[in-house]
C-alpha cells in the first residue's frame, strides 16, 4: 500500500537547513533538559533566546514539543488516566486489609437508691480491649469472591461493687474462609471481565487523544511558520517591486529631460511609487502579525526576532483515495472512538440483561477458633456452612417496575444510537478524506499554473522593460507589467503555501504527522510521574 508522506517536499531541505543553525541555538534548544514541574511553583522558567533566532521548520516543531503548555497539560492528565487505569486493572488482584483496634471504657451504676443513703448499692466496671483483624479477599473472573479472615482479640474486665471485686479476662483467636459465587445475576466471565475491557478501550481513546494533541500542536506550528515564511517572501517581492518603481521613476525623469517622454507621465510614475510603498507597508504589517503569532505559538517572548530559513519549494504528490481511506480507518480518532462506543454499548446491553436475572448464589465457608477465658474453661469451636440463596425480584408496578425496565430500555436505545453514530463517523471520515485529496490535487494544479504564469510574466517584463527604455511602450503599460509581475510572484508563493498546507491538513487527518516528521510518540512522561507520585509510580498501569 502506498503511504503518503505529505512533507517530502521540504524534508531534505529541512535537514540541510538545520545544519546551518548556530551551535549555541542547537545547544540551547535541544541539549538542555526540559525543566520539571514543581508543586510549589508550577510555572517553568522561560529559556533565554538570542535577540535574532534563525529557525528551520524542523527546529520550530521540536522547540514547540519541548516547551508547550498544552502538551504538558495533556501529559499531566495522562498521569491521572494511568492512575485510574491501574486501579481498574486491580479488580482481580488480592485486597489486604488490616484493622487494629483498641478500646477502654469505665461505667458506673447505682441501685436500691434511698434518700437517707444506707440502702444504696454502687458498682463500677473498667474494661479494656485490643483486637486485630486481617482480611484477604480475592475476586475471581467468574464473579465469585473468596475471603480469608484472621481475628485476634483480648479483653480485660474489672468489676467492683460495695464490698467485693473481681476480674475476668477473655481472648479470641480464630480464622475463617468463605466464598460466594453468583450463578445467575452478576455471574459469568463475560459480565465480570467487561470492566477490564472497558478500561482498556478507554485507555486507547486516551492515547489517541494525546496523539491528536501533539498533531494539532505540530500542525499549528507548521501553518504559522509557513505564514511567516510566505510573508517574508512577500516582503522580498514587495521590496523588489518598490525598487523597480523607484528605478522606473528615475528612468522616466531622465527620458522627460531628454524630451523622450511627456512631462505628465512623471505623475504616473510617482503614483506607482506611492502604491508600491503602501503595498510594502501593508506586507510589513502582515509579517509583524504573523511573527507575533508564531512567537505566541512557540511560547517565546516578543523580544526575539524569528527568521525562517526554509526555502519555498514543493514536490508533486498525487495521493490515492483508496489507500488513504484504508489508512484513515485504522488511525482516525473520531471513527475509532465511535467504534469503541459501539462495543461499549454492546457490553452495556449485556450488563443490563444480566441485571434482570434472579439472584441465585452459592455460598459456603469454614471457621475455626479458640476462646480463652480466665476463671472459666477455654474451648475451641468449629463452624462450616454451605448452601444456596435465591431472591426473585417481582416488581409489578410503581418505581420498582420503572427502575427494572429503564436500564434495559436505555441500553437498547444506546446501542441503536451507537450504530448510527458509527455510520455517521465513517461517512464523515470518507467525505473528509475525499475532500482533502481533492484539495491537494486542486492546489497542486494551481501551483503548476501559477508557476507558468510567473515565468511568462518575468519574460514579458524583461521585454517590456527594454521597450520602455527604448520608448516603444507607454509609461502606463510598463507600470501594468510591473504590477502583473509582482502579483504573479505573490500568487505563486501563496499557491505553494496553500498546496503545502493542504498536505499538512491531510497528514493531520490521517494521523500520520508524527510519522512524517520522525517524531517518536511517547505516551507518558516519567519525570512528571516521578515528581507527583515519587516512589508510588508502581501504582500506574504499565
Amino acid at each position: 500500500m502506498h503511504k503518503i508522506q505529505p512533507e517530502w517536499c521540504q524534508e531534505n531541505n529541512m535537514k540541510h537547513a538545520s545544519l546551518r543553525i548556530a551551535g549555541f541555538l542547537i545547544f540551547l534548544v535541544f541539549c538542555i533538559p526540559p525543566p520539571l514541574f514543581s508543586q510549589e511553583n508550577t510555572a517553568s522558567p522561560e529559556p533565554e533566546f538570542p535577540s535574532v533566532l534563525e529557525l528551520s521548520l524542523t527546529e520550530a516543531i521540536h522547540l514547540a514539543l519541548r516547551q508547550n503548555r498544552t502538551i504538558e497539560s495533556a501529559y499531566l492528565s495522562r498521569i491521572l488516566e494511568r492512575f485510574r487505569l491501574g486501579q481498574d486493572m486491580t479488580q482481580f488482584s488480592p485486597n489486604l486489609d488490616i484493622s487494629p483496634q483498641a478500646s477502654t471504657r469505665t461505667t458506673g451504676t447505682a441501685t436500691n437508691y434511698a434518700s437517707d443513703g444506707p440502702d444504696t448499692m454502687r458498682s463500677r466496671t473498667d474494661s479494656a480491649g485490643l483486637s486485630l483483624v486481617s482480611t484477604v479477599s480475592q475476586k475471581i473472573p467468574t464473579g465469585g469472591e473468596i475471603i480469608f479472615a484472621w481475628e485476634n482479640g483480648f479483653e480485660s474486665r474489672y468489676n467492683k461493687t460495695d464490698g467485693s471485686s473481681g476480674e475476668t479476662q477473655s481472648g479470641l483467636s480464630q480464622w475463617s474462609v468463605g466464598f460466594r459465587q453468583p450463578l445467575l445475576k452478576d455471574g459469568g466471565l463475560d459480565h465480570n471481565t467487561a470492566p477490564l475491557r472497558r478500561a482498556a478501550m478507554q485507555e486507547e481513546n486516551n492515547i489517541r487523544s494525546l496523539r491528536d494533541t501533539l498533531i494539532s500542536t505540530i500542525s499549528g506550528v507548521i501553518q504559522d511558520y509557513r505564514t511567516l515564511l510566505s510573508l517574508y517572501q512577500d516582503m522580498e517581492v514587495q521590496e523588489d517591486a518598490l525598487s523597480k518603481a523607484r528605478e522606473q521613476l528615475e528612468v522616466t525623469r531622465t527620458m522627460i529631460e531628454t524630451g523622450r517622454r511627456a512631462p505628465n507621465e512623471i505623475l504616473q510614475s510617482e503614483a506607482n511609487l506611492a502604491r508600491q510603498e503602501l503595498a510594502f507597508e501593508e506586507a510589513k504589517a502582515q509579517m509583524d502579525d504573523a511573527h507575533l503569532a508564531l512567537l505566541q505559538r512557540l511560547e517565546i517572548s516578543g523580544d526575539t526576532t524569528l527568521v525562517p530559513t526554509e526555502k519555498i519549494i514543493y514536490k508533486s504528490i498525487e495521493p490515492v483515495f483508496e489507500d488513504l481511506m484504508a489508512l484513515a480507518l485504522e488511525r482516525d480518532n473520531s471513527y475509532l472512538s465511535a467504534l469503541t462506543s459501539l462495543e461499549m454499548a454492546k457490553m452495556g446491553l449485556s450488563d443490563a440483561e444480566n441485571q434482570r436475572l434472579w439472584n441465585l448464589d452459592l455460598e459456603g465457608g469454614y471457621k475455626d477458633g479458640w476462646n480463652h477465658r480466665k476463671n472459666d474453661p477455654s474451648y475451641r469451636q468449629e463452624d462450616w456452612w454451605l448452601g444456596l440463596s435465591l431472591k426473585i425480584p417481582l416488581p409489578l408496578y410503581g418505581d420498582q417496575k420503572y427502575n427494572r425496565e429503564m436500564p434495559l430500555l436505555s441500553a437498547r436505545i444506546n446501542l441503536r444510537k451507537a450504530n448510527m453514530q458509527l455510520l455517521t463517523a465513517r461517512e464523515s471520515l470518507e467525505n473528509n478524506v475525499r475532500n482533502a485529496v481533492r484539495q491537494v490535487a486542486s492546489s497542486l494544479r494551481r501551483v503548476e499554473l501559477a508557476s507558468k504564469t510567473r515565468q511568462f510574466s518575468e519574460e514579458n517584463f524583461l521585454v517590456s522593460e527594454l521597450q520602455f527604455k527604448l520608448g516603444r511602450i507607454s509609461n502606463a503599460d510598463f507600470i501594468r507589467e510591473q504590477d502583473k509581475l509582482r502579483d504573479d510572484r505573490l500568487a505563486e508563493i501563496r499557491a505553494i503555501m496553500t498546496y503545502q498546507n493542504s498536505l499538512t491538513r491531510l497528514d493531520a487527518l490521517l494521523a500520520t504527522t508524527l510519522d512524517t516528521w520522525n517524531i517518536a510518540f511517547v505516551t507518558e512522561r516519567t519525570d512528571l510521574e516521578a515528581e507527583y507520585l515519587g516512589n508510588k509510580t508502581w501504582m500506574l498501569h504499565r
